[in-house]
């Protein structure tokens, strides 16, 4: 889902929350794109820990287990 507006470039509390909800686009005007992408970026190591790139639910010790297939 993605979402788009004024808010997330202007509320960093706000793109915080829009990644906490799930949210994996949010469009925002160029000047501040900077701002936003370092608030979530830092909202997302902040849900997810350093390995924010694993999928939802999956721990690194979890995916690092082999399956049993």
């Amino acid at each position: 889902m993605g979402l788009c507006g004024r808010r997330p470039g202007d509320d960093p509390a706000y793109a915080a929350f829009l990644v906490r909800a799930g949210i994996d686009s949010i469009s925002v005007a160029p000047d501040s794109f900077a701002a936003v992408k370092h608030d979530v970026v830092a909202a997302e190591e902040s849900r997810y820990g350093e390995d924010r790139m694993a999928p939802a639910g999956i721990r690194r010790a979890q995916a690092d287990q082999p399956s049993a297939a």
